[in-house]
């Protein structure tokens, strides 16, 4: 570690505090970092630890990765464009590690980043939605679709848990490998 700071052990656990992470919105975040901790054999979380963890969201963004052909009858003819199908969610913070008696920076800030890919459906597209039945009768799915075909909105939500799983235990990984 280079300055010579040292964690303090209580029965072998590194006591730490987690603040509410800056620019988590829900707490959605900050509640899966503090799962991970705790679920970590040398770490303890309290409110009251001996070292602070300080997390801020840098960034929070969507890009495309994938598109599909879309062919849409307009004015009586099939006319063929790429729509969007699936997106990559990234989130990158800055972790820092402070010694809360002297309010010296143990580590960071470091940059962490981690992203999670998901795919979804044209919610405006009657072709993504509307299926025929054996008897030839269409219907609409997306209602019924148990997770399978998502609107672009509920896909990116429903990435969020998975992206912040990966993301925290990246974090405690950081933690873990600096004593």
């Amino acid at each position: 570690m280079g300055c010579s700071y040292h964690w303090v052990s209580n029965d072998g656990q590194r006591t730490i505090a987690v603040p509410y992470i800056v620019g988590d919105s829900d707490g959605e975040f900050t509640a899966e970092l503090i799962h991970q901790c705790c679920a970590t054999s040398n770490l303890s979380v309290a409110s009251d630890g001996r070292y602070r963890l300080e997390v801020t969201i840098v960034q929070d963004s969507v890009n495309a990765l994938g598109y599909r052909r879309d062919p849409q009858k307009i004015d009586g003819k099939i006319r063929k464009h790429l729509t969007q199908n699936e997106g990559r969610r990234t989130v990158l913070v800055d972790v820092s590690l402070i010694d809360r008696q002297d309010q010296k920076s143990i580590f960071g800030p470091l940059r962490i980043s981690s992203y999670v890919d998901y795919d979804y459906v044209d919610e405006d597209s009657l072709q993504d939605l509307q299926f025929k039945n054996m008897a030839g009768e269409k219907f609409i799915v997306l209602p019924f679709s148990l997770g399978q075909l998502e609107s672009e909105e509920a896909a990116h939500d429903a990435a969020q848990r998975p992206l912040f799983q990966k993301l925290s235990q990246k974090i405690v990984d950081v933690i873990t490998a600096q004593w």
